[in-house]
């Protein structure tokens, strides 16, 4: 086994085996208690559709292992990928994440199969950070859906809002099936009154 692949399989073990601790209210509708004590935004980071998506997250798409290096300086102290292991660079951006020192979380996705459990997970991971955190995928179209279930679980943003959310205000807009499914995995997080 080579060492980047060594170091992918300590990473992602190291991310999936962190228990985020419970920071929520009993009833789990409400927000989190965020960690983060950060003073304004993330600093902007050089990658495909780069977006500040609140105080604490930025998104966007790839980044590459020596701009992942970069990233403590920028205040940014955990990254959530939203990429496969087999897709170009991951394995790389894990290794670069280990030496920087910065928390890394692997949640794969595709455009089809993410979930409100993989949203409330990384919702969970995010409450956990003191510091800024980088959600991205290759393009930004996976955080953008994502980070729309996300402020549906925190907001208890309706399905509508939350698919418009999905298009308008992530990191660049979707796909129509996207949109969908993210409405349809909302409507899960905040149930329709009967009869709509």
């Amino acid at each position: 086994m080579n060492a980047s692949v060594s170091l992918l399989a300590i990473a992602l073990v190291f991310g999936s085996c962190s228990s985020p601790s419970a920071n929520y209210s009993q009833d789990g509708a409400s927000a989190p208690m965020r960690a983060f004590q950060g003073s304004g935004p993330a600093k902007a980071v050089e990658i495909p559709n780069f977006t500040i998506l609140s105080d604490q997250v930025a998104g966007g798409g790839y980044i590459g292992a020596d701009q992942v290096a970069e990233l403590p300086e920028k205040g940014y102290t955990t990254i959530i990928n939203l990429r496969y292991p087999t897709e170009s660079g991951v394995a790389e951006e894990a290794a670069a994440a280990h030496e920087a020192g910065i928390a890394y979380y692997s949640f794969p996705v595709s455009g089809g199969d993410f979930t409100l459990e993989t949203a409330d997970a990384i919702r969970k991971v995010i409450a956990e950070q003191d510091g800024h955190v980088l959600l991205h995928c290759a393009s930004g179209g996976r955080v953008s859906a994502v980070w729309a279930l996300v402020r549906a679980l925190d907001e208890g943003l309706p399905p509508e809002e939350a698919a418009r959310i999905s298009n308008e205000e992530g990191c660049r807009p979707i796909p129509q099936s996207m949109q969908d499914r993210v409405r349809d995995q909302a409507r899960v997080a905040v149930p329709l009154p009967d009869g709509q």
